[in-house]
């Protein structure tokens, strides 16, 4: 290969570059910042970069910052001084030689007068393009700044389409949602029309672009690179959230549901229904359920925001509610579970559940999972109302539990989490590391993410239980509730505040969602 094959206004690639520019957000009265109308509110926020592991969330109003992975190449269309060391090759008339700053390579001279031959322009189309896809990324990074010819076949569009499906980060195909459960996983059916369609738009997208889009995201997940707002709007104590990628909608002892905008971060409409603190909440398209306090449950319309029917029956406040198109089912502290009829608000049946109250429940399919403060996990049958089985092992009460119907998840009053197999009863996985009641979690085939009195919200490796990210001062009193998707994680605390941490800003995740 020769130097003259090099395009030198092409040096370097942008597979990895990440120059987004994180700007701060200030919203008064509803996100907090530097300076606020109200003086018994204090807030503060906009951009907290982290940088390892072990994260502490700080108040400040640093200027926009700029992240780059420090292994990672930027890319430049204008022509570069080729003796800069910022870059892992130097190109000259003389010699071509590669740098090693951490092992003090020794410097290898090219004689360029040698014949020299490009293996790559000979071999057939499919073998080099199979080379390339036994190449990680970063040689792939490497040899676009190599010459031209090799420029272009690091940008082939099925390599980086590859590399997506390879890493489990290729959009799914379109699909028809059929039933509904709120922010949780949902029964889907594919369509062939769907599929078709995608598969035609999937021709013109540009997969080099959404990769490095994803890269860094991921990237951000494992250094714990946020940008962090705070909603600013409830009087008291926020208890129960949702999300998604429109809106965020919360429960607090203000009595009082509060949605808010996802991109400006504004409350939008405040609903009032219960006569007590608002405990839990779930909607989908259609509906929203709310337990409360004051015994009862409120069916509401999502389109008008109106409430259609409130159901009453419980002793104790409702502590959590699940739901689907059938279905809902609700928990208390007088220690039962009901099942309610979705459309009429009738009693479909009633399950004395526990020897303590019950804290959690959790609807999939025909099954429905319970946490107790009696420290057992139950699964129940809601067509005959009988106990599957028991899931025994956390030494004191539960407070959550979530279920996909293969997992259960659960967090206790005795620190740690646990992961149980559904058909065996086994506990899979133990997570330690919280120094207080783990009040909420929330997973998905990935990631744990939980909360805990300790003030703290962990991330925790789904496959081998260890923690990832630590944010140590996320709020400044009890944490009640967490949730997180791909983009970022919400919670909400005794502190009157929600919190968003978005590892998305100034990304383009939206084929991702």
């Amino acid at each position: 290969m020769t130097l003259e094959n090099q395009d030198p206004t092409q040096t370097y690639d942008i597979v990895m570059s990440e120059a987004s520019h994180l700007t701060n957000n200030t919203h008064s009265n509803t996100t907090t910042t530097t300076t606020t109308t109200c003086p018994h509110r204090p807030c503060h926020s906009n951009v907290t970069m982290f940088t390892s592991r072990s994260v502490t969330l700080k108040s400040s109003t640093m200027e926009q910052q700029e992240l780059i992975p420090p292994v990672l190449l930027p890319f430049s269309t204008t022509t570069t001084n080729t003796n800069s060391t910022h870059y892992p090759f130097h190109f000259n008339h003389h010699h071509y030689q590669y740098e090693d700053h951490n092992n003090d390579m020794t410097l290898m001279h090219i004689d360029h007068n040698e014949k020299k031959i490009d293996f790559m322009t000979y071999l057939p189309c499919e073998l080099v393009l199979q080379i390339i896809t036994l190449m990680d990324v970063h040689s792939l990074v490497t040899m676009s700044g190599v010459c031209r010819t090799w420029y272009v076949l690091s940008r082939n569009n099925d390599i980086w389409r590859w590399r997506l499906s390879e890493m489990h980060w290729l959009p799914e195909p379109t699909t028809t949602t059929t039933t509904t459960t709120g922010s949780l996983p949902s029964e889907e059916k594919k369509t062939i029309h769907g599929v078709v369609q995608q598969q035609q738009q999937q021709e013109g997208i540009n997969w080099h672009y959404w990769f490095k889009q994803r890269y860094q995201l991921e990237r951000r997940w494992m250094l714990g690179q946020v940008s962090t707002h705070y909603l600013l709007g409830h009087y008291d104590s926020v208890y129960c959230l949702q999300f998604d990628e429109q809106r965020i909608i919360t429960g607090g002892r203000d009595c009082t549901i509060k949605f808010w905008d996802m991109n400006t971060y504004e409350c939008t409409h405040t609903l009032r229904g219960h006569e007590g603190s608002v405990l839990s909440l779930q909607y989908n398209n259609t509906w929203m359920v709310s337990g409360s306090s004051d015994k009862t449950v409120v069916v509401w319309n999502m389109t008008t925001l109106e409430p259609v029917r409130r159901l009453t029956g419980h002793e104790g406040g409702v502590l959590d509610v699940s739901f689907d198109d059938r279905y809902i089912i609700s928990c208390s502290k007088d220690k039962s579970i009901r099942i309610w009829n979705i459309e009429t608000g009738e009693l479909v049946r009633t399950i004395y559940a526990h020897r303590g109250p019950v804290n959690a429940v959790q609807l999939r399919g025909n099954q429905v999972v319970s946490a107790s403060g009696d420290a057992l996990i139950k699964m129940w049958d809601i067509r005959t109302g009988e106990c599957i089985r028991e899931f025994v092992g956390h030494g004191r009460g539960l407070a959550c539990v979530q279920f996909d119907g293969q997992r259960i998840v659960s967090g206790s009053n005795d620190r740690t989490i646990k992961v149980w197999d559904v058909e065996s009863g086994e506990c899979l996985m133990s997570c330690e590391g919280h120094q207080d009641l783990v009040r909420t979690v929330h997973f998905d085939n990935d990631r744990i993410v939980s909360a805990s009195y300790d003030q703290s919200i962990r991330v925790w490796d789904m496959k081998t239980g260890t923690c990832l990210l630590d944010f140590q001062n996320a709020h400044t009193s009890w944490i009640f509730d967490v949730r997180f998707d791909k983009n970022r994680i919400v919670s909400a605390s005794q502190d009157h505040r929600v919190m968003v941490m978005d590892f998305s800003t100034g990304l383009d995740t939206s084929i991702f969602s």
